[in-house]
């Protein structure tokens, strides 16, 4: 199967989890493709200046591999810097907040997975 990148769906969220400014979504595929294990994978794209709040997940973990520009982390009330290639995993009952403090786009692949599959 081949997913071609204009049938991709996009999404804007303002202010998302009461962040900051617009967050772009590109969802890689549909709940369909991800099957009952995982809740999204997707690339998400964050403006300089704009961030995610803060929020936790409950059920399930999240995975963010930073492909893109520099920014900061909130993982669990510690503040780390963040740039190309590091990743990020936020276990279930754990929070976190990502803030564009670079001067380019702050891109990163997102993936959530169940915690009862």
């Amino acid at each position: 199967m081949i997913i071609q990148n204009t049938t991709k769906r996009q999404e804007i969220k303002q202010n998302m989890r009461g962040g900051k400014g617009d967050v772009e979504i590109s969802h890689i595929t549909d709940n369909e493709i991800l099957g009952e294990n995982c809740r999204l994978f997707a690339q998400i794209t964050v403006k300089p200046g704009d961030s995610i709040g803060e929020h936790q997940h409950v059920g399930e973990r999240e995975i963010f591999y930073f492909l893109q520009g520099n920014g900061i982390v909130i993982d669990n009330g510690k503040q780390s810097e963040i740039g190309p290639g590091d990743v990020m995993v936020t276990p279930d009952q754990s929070s976190h907040s990502v803030v564009n403090t670079g001067k380019e786009d702050l891109v990163f692949m997102a993936l959530i997975l169940n915690e009862n599959s």
